[in-house]
């Protein structure tokens, strides 16, 4: 199942907490209030990233010191510090929504996806045994892929460029919708719209990817030159599916690997070789298995310590 995930109520409760302090207008009765609220790990932990962000704006102290130092007829200090908070607060809503500051961290499971939507507004599908960590900051927002593959589809915001590191190579969007899939040899980057300019760690080396291409690197090198790709396929696992094109076989079951708790074990490279093509589910082992033993002339055997043997068919 895939989950969504977004905090945009306890968000706007932290920025209506927050610009009240920050104007001085708290009553204690709000400060019980307040304080009763912030008691909620998920609100504690939302304020510090909302305030955190605070701090990130251009002088907002001085602005505040200036609202207090002259107030104007019919209107007292603390409310012309309130307007203050409220129209710097406004003005980030309009741009991007709060915090500006993001350092959250996102992990899945075998076989668990999720959607993430980040405060921008940009969307990540994180498939199985992934891990994510989140870096944004009021110049850039930049993203760490860990291990696994994820989807990523960007909200444009020229003035704060959007980065995902991964495999040892950063990849710059340019208004895009990209994958980025992690091995244990070589990372793959597809793009399914806009383009993508990946930057070797090592070398420096750059390469620019568009819609419809995938490549694939590492974090010495570009090992190849943006190719022509069916990149909805690559993106089946979002429907938990796995399409195969005429793929050896061992490579086709590691990929399912990461979807199962599993191992499989061929003993003749022969067999290994074998080339695999179709549309399988990734989510039932036993049904992807009984299709493998349909399409190809093999067999597969189970051991007691969950090891998966795939041997060729005996005669009869």
């Amino acid at each position: 199942m895939r989950m969504i995930f977004s905090s945009d109520a306890i968000r706007r409760q932290a920025i209506a907490w927050l610009v009240r302090r920050q104007s001085g207008t708290l009553s204690p009765r709000e400060r019980r209030a307040f304080e009763r609220w912030l008691a909620v790990p998920d609100h504690r932990q939302t304020f510090e990233r909302v305030a955190a962000a605070w701090e990130t704006l251009p002088d907002p102290g001085d602005a505040l010191a200036s609202a207090r130092r002259k107030p104007r007829r019919g209107l007292s200090r603390y409310t012309l510090a309130y307007a203050a908070c409220l129209s710097l607060a406004l003005g980030l809503c309009v741009l991007e929504g709060w915090p500006l500051h993001d350092e959250s961290v996102w992990k899945t499971a075998k076989g668990e996806l999720k959607t993430i939507v980040l405060n921008d507004g940009s969307r990540v599908d994180l498939n199985s045994d992934s891990e994510l960590a989140v870096r944004y900051g009021i110049r850039q927002r930049r993203l760490e892929l860990r291990r696994g593959e994820a989807l990523f589809a960007v909200s444009p915001l020229k003035w704060r460029p959007f980065e995902v590191r991964a495999g040892g190579a950063a990849l710059h969007d340019i208004g895009t919708r990209f994958d980025v899939a992690l091995f244990a040899d070589r990372s793959r980057l597809a793009v399914s719209a806009g383009a993508v300019e990946v930057v070797v760690d090592a070398t420096g080396e750059r390469q620019r990817t568009d819609a419809g291409q995938s490549l694939f690197y590492n974090g010495a090198t570009l090992l190849s030159e943006p190719a022509a790709t069916d990149v909805d396929a690559l993106l089946a696992w979002r429907e938990h599916r796995l399409v195969f094109r005429n793929v050896p076989l061992v490579e086709a079951l590691k990929e399912l690997e990461r979807y199962q708790p599993v191992r499989f074990h061929i003993p003749d490279p022969t067999v290994a070789r074998l080339q695999l093509g179709g549309v399988f589910g990734n989510e039932d082992l036993a049904a992807f298995l009984t299709a493998l033993e349909r399409v190809l002339p093999v067999e597969a055997t189970s051991s007691k310590n969950g090891e998966i043997t795939i041997e060729r068919r005996r005669p009869g």
